[in-house]
């Protein structure tokens, strides 16, 4: 019946009491003083435990804090934190907000100003929502990092790095910066592949990766293109400077160890790199840094040419 109240006797009353501590939920009353009024089961064992008062608001949670009760206040300042939840405390006559606890629980706030001054704040559990909108967080970047990564090397593939290039292209004409790129190219693959089979190329690749991310800057960015060739994405770096990158990447370079028998197996690369134009999209430089990684490979691979 909409509207309808009613009186409450002493077993009512005791109902009602019993039907607020065994709800699971973390039910307080606050007086208008912010004097704690009432709180059951659920309130008490995670924000007051054996505290025997005053039961004021701001002594809760210091008591709380040294007790290992109530809220996480992450830099542990809990008269930063008192402070900072006084000033928005009642500040609307409603609001709702999720919090987590010491104990690694999380749990939804409703917090309402009665009309008399005195404050209700009823806690939801969500913990379990939590640990599911974590799983799902946890498993989207794994699928995110998954589609952008090359499998055999773990470098970005080739989607992957040719965004890092048109991100760092756009940025290079708004920000007036300089950009070279170098491809990069795995000499005589198919010949080591043909005698060795095909495992073994596989071996190579992810060794010449490994090395790559060894000696290259955090700032430089590599991925794999595709085959044996590789893509490299040099910011704030002149033609000279990007030639020099390339050409100390292959300074005693050393050999890949191929199976338990520990082999060596030396292997070289050829590289093209050019620099970036005001005029130039992600094909057109690709095209010159092509063009530049051909030439290195008529002048008898093993080499860098810029362009």
């Amino acid at each position: 019946m909409p509207g309808f109240v009613a009186s409450l006797d002493d077993d009512m009353l005791r109902h009602l009491v019993e039907t607020l501590t065994e709800s699971g939920q973390a039910i307080c009353l606050y007086d208008a003083e912010d004097r704690l009024r009432y709180a059951n089961k659920t309130y008490q064992d995670l924000f007051v435990g054996d505290y025997e008062g005053p039961f004021t608001f701001p002594a809760i949670l210091r008591y709380a804090h040294q007790h290992g009760l109530g809220v996480r206040i992450d830099d542990g300042d809990v008269g930063a934190f008192i402070a900072r939840t006084l000033a928005r405390r009642r500040t609307a006559p409603r609001k709702s907000f999720q919090t987590d606890l010491v104990n690694g629980r999380w749990f939804w706030m409703d917090h309402t100003i009665l009309p008399n001054g005195w404050l209700l704040t009823v806690g939801a559990d969500i913990t379990a929502l939590k640990h599911d909108e974590r799983s799902l967080r946890q498993a989207h970047d794994a699928a995110l990092l998954a589609s952008r990564t090359d499998v055999l090397t773990g470098l970005p593939n080739r989607r992957y790095i040719l965004e890092i290039l048109d991100e760092r292209l756009g940025a290079d004409k708004h920000e007036g910066s300089s950009l070279c790129v170098a491809l990069i190219d795995i000499d005589w693959f198919k010949a080591i592949n043909d005698r060795y089979g095909h495992d073994v190329g596989d071996t190579v690749l992810r060794h010449f990766s490994q090395v790559c991310r060894e000696r290259l800057s955090p700032k430089i960015s590599i991925g794999r293109t595709g085959g044996e060739e590789f893509l490299i994405v040099l910011p704030a770096s002149n033609l000279g400077a990007a030639a020099r990158a390339v050409n100390q990447l292959r300074t005693d370079f050393p050999p890949a160890i191929i199976g338990e028998c520990m082999v060596e197996l030396v292997y070289t690369f050829s590289a093209g790199v050019t620099a970036a134009l005001p005029q130039d999209t992600r094909s057109s430089i690709l095209q010159r840094a092509d063009r530049a990684l051909y030439a290195a490979k008529a002048d008898g691979r093993n080499g860098t040419r810029a362009t």
